[in-house]
């Protein structure tokens, strides 16, 4: 194939924005076409013009920049055109040139972009000018898209048209575009909800709106459900109203549905079923009404949701009414879920008409789950279907009601960690929950030390290799298994399921010494089909003459289903780590404990035993996450930023940490879990800050530099001669509270002090 080929198989079709997260790329080609000459050329200061003033009219006309839009193009009309400059070289030109199409190069002191010469070369005028007709049809597409909800906010039947236009534009979102950022996650997650939650009927003190079209990856039955949140705060477990949309896109339904997510869990698919039909018909013999279908005739393409509906209206996707039909079909619905709440849940003669016979299976089934044998996950229903933000959001309140004060982004911070890289450090001073966030979090999902799918190994001050792990031979030759390889070979029989291992006091050893061999093997990971592997945990020649112990664990490998954590206490009484362990993991420092306790009761939500994908790592090498090219190089951006301050001292990391730190702000982005400077402010303070330490003025001097970073100002003037550059750093962070990187500048300044303090510094205080 031609590189003119390659550059219109780039482009895309019309309808195409597979490669779109954005509008930059195709603001950026626009100008470039209008611009150059006919060598190729066109000044930057020129595109950067057009570029700006592009954004600069949509925004005069109250219009919105762009969907996720970075500050600077939000901020447009008072961003300089330096800035305009930035945005465009770390996101657009980045993107276009790492494929070989453009470049930028210097010509007598001033910036050009140009195309490669040997597109160029290929490029006829027709063609040229085909190309540019694309790119503004593609333009007026993409903002068409954004503006049609815009320009519908003054007009009439805007939930119809809200509904429409998803309905219209989905297939081809599911089956051809690129998940994250999409403007139907926008619309299904935010506005939607917004517009139910407007109405007079909706009392936000008692029901939550949320939408969900997929948790990474579309989903194939997209969804918005009306939760009362006296009766379920999930969709997993309990009764509630949702709009749910069919497999096709060609109707939509008003429900009121069950959550099967916990009964599947408690008595697997068909008894679940069986439940919620028995459920179906209490409610409808309760509650009496001619108004919805009181049947199972749906047709969604999901078993659960069309089994577990109670009520339900059918929208034609051809056919949606006006909103004064659609809001009172939700107002009646509203009502029969408000009459299922005084019968069934607060009323305690309302809750008796439910099937006693059900209750008392839902009983013998919990009894008979308690009597399982460890490690039998082929008798455990495994939840495959799930929403991360709803699971975390669970596992928070699962943590609390064990009364325990981990904020929730601590919980999201580990669940990222953990799903970047199946390796995490927690660090603290002792009796700061470390380990205890490591097992109430296993237990939420289903990993228990009484299903032996948790395991918390203390470790020995006198571990100097591996054989207390992995195993030894005896004099006679005989092999003997150490405490950590029966529960990899475990783990190995059921990769279903998440297994965690908790290496509590990790560092009482040198990890270099006991653990070196797992985290050298934990980094050949690959892939082989849709599974992930490593090399081998032994050789044959390990076992010598053992051959029964060969047979059992000449084939292991590290589990795509484990995940290590490991637990530290900094004390003098500890070993400090190496570049080489640091670099292979997140270190999570717990150095805050909220001591309050809540005296009422908090209830628990429900134990749920995740399949393993939701933790199982979706990227191991940069490659694999390419499709989100805008997150990955703003990311990196930053980090050449940070990695030229780290060059000075000689503190600079390799490729590893760029990949992992890229690693956990896509997931972050793909499952919308946190903004991305707090992301990244976490990768700072758990990749890049525990790495250095020192005591000569260059350390002093690359912190202030990495200071200047965190607060996004890099003119302020700290002096690497001044004696007291710490108390002007608190003092900045305190007269300055939306400092971008405000956790990493905290610990910067915290480290500057020590260095002031006592002539040396490290993360480890």
């Amino acid at each position: 194939m031609s590189i003119k080929e390659d550059f219109f198989k780039y482009i895309g079709d019309e309808q195409s924005f597979a490669r779109y997260q954005r509008s930059y790329k195709l603001i950026l080609l626009k100008y470039l076409f209008e611009l150059i000459d006919s060598e190729g050329k066109a000044r930057e200061i020129d595109i950067a013009r057009r570029f700006k003033k592009f954004y600069e009219d949509r925004k005069s006309r109250g219009l919105h920049p762009d969907v996720n839009v970075d500050p600077r193009i939000q901020n447009i009309d008072t961003s300089t055109i330096n800035q305009v400059i930035a945005v465009i070289r770390e996101n657009p030109l980045r993107a276009i040139s790492s494929n070989g199409f453009i470049q930028r190069e210097n010509i007598n002191g001033e910036e050009y972009y140009s195309f490669n010469p040997e597109l160029l070369k290929e490029l006829t005028e027709k063609d040229k000018q085909e190309l540019s007709e694309l790119i503004d049809k593609k333009i007026k597409l993409y903002f068409e898209r954004i503006d049609s909800r815009e320009n519908n906010m003054g007009s009439g039947d805007l939930f119809k048209k809200q509904l429409e236009e998803f309905m219209n534009n989905y297939l081809r979102a599911r089956t051809s575009e690129v998940f994250a950022r999409h403007p139907l996650g926008y619309l299904i997650r935010n506005e939607i909800p917004k517009k139910i939650s407007d109405l007079p009927f909706i009392d936000t003190n008692i029901f939550k709106v949320h939408g969900s079209c997929g948790q990474g990856n579309w989903a194939v039955v997209p969804w918005v459900a009306i939760l009362n949140k006296n009766i379920t705060t999930t969709t997993q477990v309990g009764v509630y109203i949702v709009y749910l949309f069919s497999d096709d896109m060609k109707r939509l339904y008003l429900t009121l549905n069950q959550g099967c997510t916990k009964l599947r869990q408690e008595l697997g698919s068909r008894k679940a079923i069986e439940k919620m039909q028995n459920v179906s018909k209490s409610v409808r013999n309760a509650i009496k009404n001619t108004y919805f279908n009181a049947d199972n005739n749906l047709t969604i393409g999901n078993e659960f949701y069309e089994q577990g509906c109670i009520y339900y209206k059918e929208y034609l996707a051809n056919s949606i009414p006006e909103d004064a039909v659609l809001f009172d079909d939700l107002r009646k619905m509203v009502e029969i879920y408000n009459t299922y709440y005084d019968l069934f849940i607060q009323n305690e003669r309302g809750t008796e008409q439910m099937d006693e016979n059900e209750d008392n299976q839902i009983q013998e089934n919990e009894q008979e789950a308690e009597n399982q044998n460890r490690g039998a996950s082929n008798q455990v229903s495994i939840i495959e279907e799930f929403n991360v933000k709803d699971e975390i959001q669970r596992i928070c309140e699962y943590i609390r009601s064990k009364g325990f004060s981990y904020d929730d982004e601590t919980i999201i911070n580990f669940y990222l960690s953990l799903k970047s890289k199946p390796f995490v450090i927690l660090a603290g001073t002792s009796g700061t929950g470390k380990s205890k966030l490591v097992k109430l979090f296993a237990e939420a999902i289903g990993a228990t030390s009484d299903n032996g799918r948790f395991k918390l190994i203390p470790v020995r001050p006198d571990w100097s290799d591996s054989t207390d792990l992995l195993g030894y031979r005896d004099l006679h030759g005989k092999f003997h298994p150490g405490s950590l390889l029966s529960f990899i070979k475990e783990a190995s029989e059921h990769t279903d399921l998440p297994y965690f291992l908790c290496l509590d006091e990790m560092n009482l050893a040198r990890v270099e010494y006991y653990f070196s061999e797992i985290l050298s093997i934990m980094e050949t990971r690959t892939w082989e089909g849709d599974r992930i592997i490593t090399d081998r945990l032994f050789s044959k020649e390990f076992f010598g003459n053992d051959e029964e112990a060969a047979l059992q664990y000449l084939n292991l490998h590290i589990p795509e289903n484990l995940y290590i954590v490991g637990t530290v206490n900094m004390d003098e009484t500890t070993f400090p780590f190496s570049k080489k362990v640091l670099d292979r993991a997140n270190t999570i420092e717990f150095s805050h404990v909220d001591l309050d306790f809540l005296i009422e009761d908090t209830e628990q939500p429900p134990v749920l035993t995740l399949h393993n994908s939701f933790l199982k790592s979706e990227f191991i090498v940069l490659q694999d996450c390419k499709m989100f090219e805008d997150t990955i190089l703003t990311s990196v951006s930053i980090l050449k930023d940070i990695n030229k301050v780290l060059l000075e001292a000689n503190q600079q990391f390799g490729y590893r940490i760029r990949d992992e730190v890229c690693f956990y702000m896509v997931n972050n982005q793909n499952y919308d879990l946190l903004p991305f400077n707090k992301a990244m402010d976490y990768e700072i303070l758990q990749k890049i800050l525990p790495r250095i330490q020192g005591s000569s003025m260059p350390i002093k001097r690359l912190l202030i530099e990495l200071f200047k970073i965190c607060i996004n100002n890099k003119e302020q003037n700290f002096s690497p001669d001044n004696a007291e550059v710490n108390e002007e750093m608190f003092k900045y962070i305190n007269n300055n509270p939306s400092i971008p990187y405000m956790k990493s500048a905290l610990k910067i300044a915290s480290m500057m002090r020590r260095f002031e303090e006592d002539g040396f510094t490290s993360y480890w205080m």
